[in-house]
């Protein structure tokens, strides 16, 4: 649980990163663990983004995924 404390070094997220799927997954990822209601964290999500070198189009459709999980465990629960 210690792990789970510690800030991300978002530099080894990016070389974790070996393809354009895991460059998505590592960004779905933060999405669901971040309750993005901060100017930092949106900017945080930004430079990952930038930084994985997701397209634009992939970023929104990741982000309105990440959007509806919450919406539908509330619907279903």
């Amino acid at each position: 649980l210690e792990e789970l404390a510690k800030p991300v070094d978002i530099d080894t997220l990016v070389a974790a990163a070996q393809t354009p799927e895991v460059a998505a997954e590592i960004y779905a990822a933060a999405l669901l663990a971040i309750e993005v209601d901060t100017p930092a964290e949106r900017a945080w999500l930004a430079m990952l983004a930038a930084r994985l070198d997701l397209a634009e189009p992939l970023v929104a459709q990741l982000e309105a995924r990440a959007q509806a999980e919450p919406e539908a465990a509330r619907a279903t629960g």
